[in-house]
């Protein structure tokens, strides 16, 4: 694409070689190589690479921040259920010390009742034995005074009898009680006190992994904060990667655009100076001829001639006189647009299309007289020379960008000796 852009850039100088006016052509913009194209490319496609890496490994990242969440809302969950089972245990204690409390009340009752029975008993023996009541049979029938205080007192010996069974019993029973109240009491409390301290451990366990799933949540949002701050980078850089690659895009097609109008404005020049030609007497026709000048000769008859080269500098415009004249060569160009760096924009360059050997006599004339004539350097049949002897040039593509069928000179910026001493 390159050697392309090289060949229709001669082309454009081919065209403008002529003796018509040349109208003068802006600087050409900036003309990015295929390498900085390239180059700009690849970047751009790197660091999309690397944009969509790092949203995959976010997306990763991502999917693994749902799992932890979700696992700590099941930690959460849990936590939640064993601190309502440390709340059940809490009030099963609480029921388990009323059921204690009550316990002791009911063996502080069961206590009282044998104490009562035993009081019972202690009397009924004290009375007994102060009133040495003999309650046997023969006791009875001794003491009797009659057959009916007999029955009474068989009567009373009955009831005694069983009043200190009733007494018997109610110690009997008290003392039951009062075991099987603090055997409850105990039993309840040792139940209670066993499954408030399983409720607070599995609470401190559930503590323990609803910190620890917080904890790798936390960890997993930090890396996806720090990847994503990663991923906002590279999106900034992507979009000036992109930005300066479309530059330069712009400038290409800028470039191609002066290219294209160079072309048309080349043939537009051409057209107007075979016009130009085919309407104009000849440069020695007597009608136009300065009789002064014609009496020094052809030589400079021809320089006095009109020679259309566009606005080159005063010196270049000369020396391009007297050469063309000495040589009698009849195309020569002057200003005009060139696709790279060149003198021929700024009006310090001509070329002059010539055959081979008139080319390499030119191009002798114009070294030998570099000074006078203010010569740069001479360019002629792919070499270059600027008095220092001829080195070969890189091939261009093509006769024309090589400079097969023209000289090209190029002129310094200040003017050089008089041309009166010009020897060819």
């Amino acid at each position: 694409m390159r050697a392309v852009r090289l060949v229709v850039a001669v082309a454009l100088l081919a065209l403008l070689t002529t003796a018509a006016p040349a109208m003068a052509q802006p600087a050409p913009p900036p003309n990015p190589s295929d390498q900085e194209l390239e180059a700009s490319r690849d970047a751009v496609v790197a660091r999309a690479a690397e944009l969509g890496r790092l949203s995959g490994v976010v997306a990763d990242l991502d999917r693994q921040a749902v799992q932890v969440r979700s696992a700590l809302e099941d930690q959460r969950e849990a936590a939640f259920q064993r601190l309502l089972e440390l709340r059940a245990a809490d009030d099963a204690a609480a029921e388990a010390t009323s059921r204690v409390e009550d316990a002791r009340v009911e063996t502080a009752a069961a206590g009282a009742a044998i104490d009562r029975a035993q009081v019972r008993l202690d009397e009924f023996a004290t009375s007994t034995y102060q009133q040495n009541l003999d309650l046997g049979p023969l006791g009875l029938l001794t003491s009797a005074t009659s057959p009916a205080d007999l029955v009474a007192r068989a009567e009373l010996t009955d009831l005694v009898a069983q009043e200190q069974l009733r007494a018997l019993d109610a110690v009997q029973r008290a003392n039951t009680a009062r075991v099987n109240a603090e055997s409850t009491a105990r039993a309840a409390e040792q139940e209670a006190r066993a499954r408030r301290d399983a409720a607070e451990l599995a609470r401190d366990e559930a503590d323990d992994a609803v910190a620890a799933a917080a904890a790798a949540v936390a960890e997993q949002e930090a890396r996806l904060r720090e990847l994503d701050d990663r991923r906002a980078g590279v999106e900034i850089e992507l979009a000036a990667l992109r930005t300066a690659d479309q530059g330069l895009r712009d400038q290409r097609e800028s470039y191609d655009g002066y290219l294209r109008r160079a072309a048309e404005q080349a043939e537009e020049e051409r057209r107007r100076a075979a016009q130009a030609a085919a309407a104009e007497p000849p440069a020695t026709a007597p009608s136009r001829v300065d009789p002064a000048v014609s009496g020094l000769g052809p030589q400079y008859t021809c320089r006095a001639g009109p020679l259309r080269l566009g606005p080159v500098k005063p010196w270049v415009s000369e020396a391009g006189q007297l050469l063309r004249c000495r040589f009698g060569i009849g195309s020569v160009g002057g200003v005009g647009p060139r696709p790279n760096a060149s003198d021929h924009p700024v009006g310090l360059a001509l070329d002059f299309f010539v055959d081979r050997a008139t080319g390499d006599a030119l191009a002798d004339c114009a070294l030998r007289n570099r000074k006078r004539l203010a010569v740069k350097y001479v360019i002629f049949r792919q070499r270059i020379n600027s008095g220092s002897g001829w080195r070969q040039m890189e091939d261009r593509g093509s006769p024309v960008a090589n400079h097969m069928e023209h000289v090209h000179i190029s002129f310094n910026a200040r003017p050089g000796g008089s041309l009166g001493s010009v020897a060819c």
